[in-house]
């Protein structure tokens, strides 16, 4: 069985030197990136607030609507650190 012995591996050959920097290829992906950085917020923002209707007014059978006051919050707040 031959196991390449005496061959050259690819890295060695000038095929693979000649390929294009990474620098060169990463300077057109600006545009990705951008997207990236500004879209990922925005949708964990928004599936947050999606996940909250859902849950406080779907599977909690509570008006919709006090997802979003405040007062809401503080009572959770104050039940979860009553006896600290």
């Amino acid at each position: 069985m031959e196991q390449g012995k005496g061959r050259r591996f690819p890295r060695d050959t000038e095929e693979v030197r000649t390929k294009p920097r990474e620098r060169e290829r990463s300077g057109r992906n600006w545009r990705v990136t951008i997207a990236k950085i500004v879209l990922v917020p925005i949708l964990l923002f928004f599936s947050l607030v999606i996940g909250l209707t859902i849950g406080y007014g779907v599977v909690g059978h509570k008006p919709t609507a006090e997802v979003f006051d405040l007062g809401t919050y503080k009572h959770m707040w104050d039940l979860l650190f009553a006896n600290t």
